[in-house]
């Protein structure tokens, strides 16, 4: 994921804590949606940051209460 859809380097992406990770591919998720020319999802309420903080605690515990979107 990192070095692919990301472009990072296998150094970066090796040395990057999970947590950074999940944030990236979230904002490269919200990017594309917000770029794609052929319109997108609906637009939905943007996640607080307690939310955001809740979710990657869940994921990184292995209980992801909400599935985590890959690719949108």
């Amino acid at each position: 994921m990192a070095t692919g859809w990301l472009g990072w380097t296998p150094d970066v992406a090796w040395r990057t804590p999970i947590p950074e990770l999940l944030v990236a591919m979230d904002a490269r998720v919200e990017w594309a949606n917000m770029t794609n020319p052929f319109g997108g999802k609906p637009k939905k309420k943007p996640e607080s940051p307690e939310e955001k903080r809740v979710r990657i605690k869940a994921a990184l515990r292995g209980r992801s209460g909400q599935s985590h979107e890959v690719l949108a």
